[in-house]
């Protein structure tokens, strides 16, 4: 079974010295699992603010600049793992190196 973790993060990094033990507990974070075969793909995203929105007026398609919704929370990433169970994934959601302010919603993959 594949699950993706959805990174959610509030915009604004913490100070310097905390980003930089954030760091390297993900690096620790994305080592084990990538030993142990559970990542099948992963990405950080640009920052929000760096978006286009394609909407749908009319039928038409619209492009503009930025995410479609201010909001104070972005998806910063995402992970999707091969696990064996969804108690699985969430044991994993649950080892990620979080902090106050961050939160990995968890969702089944499903083929077309």
């Amino acid at each position: 079974m594949r699950y993706a973790m959805v990174i959610v993060t509030e915009e604004e990094p913490g100070p310097r010295s905390e980003a930089e033990r954030e760091f390297d507990s993900l690096v620790r974070w994305w080592a084990d699992l990538r030993g142990r075969g559970k990542i099948v793909a992963s990405a950080r995203l640009a920052p929000p603010r760096t978006a286009s929105t394609v909407s749908w007026r009319d039928r038409e398609p619209v492009v503009t600049d930025g995410p479609y919704v201010e909001a104070k929370e972005a998806v910063g990433g995402f992970v999707v793992v091969e696990v064996d169970s969804e108690v699985e994934a969430l044991e994993i959601a649950r080892s990620w190196p979080g902090r106050p302010g961050m939160r990995v919603e968890v969702r089944q993959v499903l083929s077309f």
